[in-house]
């Protein structure tokens, strides 16, 4: 029960228009099921299919844009007052960023993805070639790479400036546009809509990456323990998770999320670390490296790639799918990681997101991904087959389990993978939070009953998602929908920053920032 005091700082006319829209769009993929598919899938098929030179030209755009301002001369501009300093240490900074934008989806796809590209292989090669298996690390690491992360950053150096340099405490994002849209355009039904439209694309990206990961636990779970993996036990990891990230919540940044994200990435690490030494090692690192010139030399040809000619579909199904889908979580990525960038210079935040949310999914795709395909090559791992007839996550469970100490390594996966989830389910938090708050204090942390609210308002979504069980792939399709407006939003917030910026520092030189 919200009590007045929260209601005097929740934003209601955003919270639960938002959670009621989201509901809806719930309701209609659970009652309506076939048509709402037909229609989410059509809607789809245009984003990738009809408009996807522009979402390629949007990914493509951001990654240049940003390399631009870091190395420009507004590269050293402080997000901030000039004695404020970095809340967060270099290193804790940078596991905030990385598990907020992977969540507990990379290690699935890390070895789930190769396998799908060895069968369906991309730039003309033929399943199951040798050709086909110089591609299987590449492209993965490419679609959790640099554009990947640009994306995820791109948002939030507007966000941040507007929040740490302007002052403002109200982070709707019709408001932060109104520098373009103009200020009647922002307090009007435009604005509105741009604000739910938003949120849904959050609310919406973050339950479909919640049921990957509920799914995969609970496969793992049912190797463990043989408890079925049907909807009761869903259920009840999705409980798991709000009962647990609420307590993160309660706690705030510094003392739940940061911590948090520590004790995850350290785990993670380890147990990246561990499989590199018991499992082939020679091969994954020789494949890293040889993964990483592929793509180094084929890099932008994989960016603008559409194969209009063979028409295999395979850049409209996986590039121009992750593209969309990463631009919807403009709010979630963008107000989370302007929250913990106060006291850091553009460059910084610019190149820490980038960098380092590269280089770790590199990491985990290289060694998990590495893994896989040398069990499937080598025969050791039929992974494809698992896929073919129990499904995607008992074949990746399957392979975990296959390492030495496999019991021991199966638990400990299971916990970094529901720890990654919980990471990003309080970065989702944290963010909406920020942007119902209707006015924020001087650390940019939402009210305490405000952050509670959405806790429930996530977890409810997420619980219906799974009750409503046709609904996801629904789901899925409409966030991508829902991604291809925010490449207008992402324009519009670069014109606003570099509007700003001109405005702020006129005389700019290094000597003066």
């Amino acid at each position: 029960m919200i009590t007045k005091n929260t209601k005097s700082n929740l934003d209601s006319k955003l919270f639960w228009p938002a959670i009621i829209f989201t509901f809806l769009i719930l309701g209609l993929a659970a009652f309506v099921p076939e048509k709402a598919l037909k229609v989410a899938s059509a809607g789809m098929t245009w984003v990738t299919y009809d408009m996807g030179w522009l979402v390629q030209m949007g990914g493509l755009g951001a990654l240049i844009f940003l390399l631009w301002l870091s190395f420009g001369k507004y590269g050293n501009v402080k997000l901030g007052d000039k004695s404020d300093k970095p809340e967060f240490s270099n290193a804790t900074y940078a596991f905030l960023m990385f598990t907020a934008g992977v969540g507990a989806s990379l290690i699935y796809w890390a070895i789930g993805e190769p396998m799908y590209y060895l069968q369906a292989p991309p730039m003309f090669a033929k399943a199951g070639s040798v050709e086909a298996t110089q591609w299987l690390t590449t492209y993965a690491m490419y679609h959790w790479g640099p554009i990947g992360w640009a994306i995820f950053c791109l948002p939030s150096v507007p966000f941040a400036y507007y929040l740490h340099k302007r002052k403002h405490r109200n982070l709707r994002l019709s408001a932060l546009c109104s520098t373009v849209i103009g200020e009647k355009n922002a307090n009007s039904w435009v604005g509105y809509m741009i604000n739910i439209i938003a949120i849904f694309g959050t609310l919406g990206a973050f339950s479909t990456s919640m049921g990957f990961t509920v799914d995969l636990l609970g496969a793992g779970i049912n190797k463990m323990f043989g408890i079925s993996n049907n909807i009761y036990l869903q259920v009840g990891i999705v409980l798991a998770f709000v009962f647990f990230y609420s307590f993160v919540m309660l706690a705030g940044m510094k003392k739940g999320v940061a911590k948090l994200s520590n004790i995850c990435v350290y785990t993670a690490l380890a147990l990246g670390g561990f499989v590199l030494l018991v499992g082939p090692t020679r091969f994954i690192v020789s494949y890293l490296f040889d993964s990483l010139g592929v793509l180094s030399t084929n890099f932008f040809r994989m960016s603008l790639w559409s194969d209009p000619v063979q028409k295999s579909g395979f850049p409209q199904s996986w590039t121009m799918y992750y593209w969309a889908w990463y631009f919807a979580y403009l709010v979630m990525m963008g107000l989370f990681l302007a929250r913990i960038s106060k006291g850091r210079t553009i460059k910084q935040l610019v190149l820490t997101c980038i960098t380092s949310g590269s280089a770790g999914c590199a990491f985990f795709i290289a060694i998990f991904g590495g893994y896989a395909v040398n069990g499937q090559l080598t025969g050791s791992l039929p992974l494809i087959e698992w896929m073919n007839t129990i499904g995607a996550s008992p074949a990746i469970i399957e392979t975990v389990a296959s390492l030495p100490l496999g019991q021991i390594v199966l638990v400990i996966f299971l916990i970094v993978e529901f720890f990654l989830m919980s990471t990003t389910m309080t970065s989702a938090t944290v963010a909406v939070s920020m942007m119902t708050t209707k006015e924020l204090d001087a650390d940019a942390e939402p009210d305490v009953k405000v952050r509670m609210a959405w806790t429930v308002g996530v977890g409810a979504v997420s619980l219906a998602a799974f009750f409503m069980g046709g609904s996801i792939n629904t789901i899925k399709s409409m966030c991508v929908l829902v991604g291809f407006p925010m490449i207008i939003l992402y324009i519009i917030m670069s014109v606003c920053l570099m509007k700003w910026l001109k405005q702020d520092y006129p005389h700019l030189n290094n000597t003066e920032i």
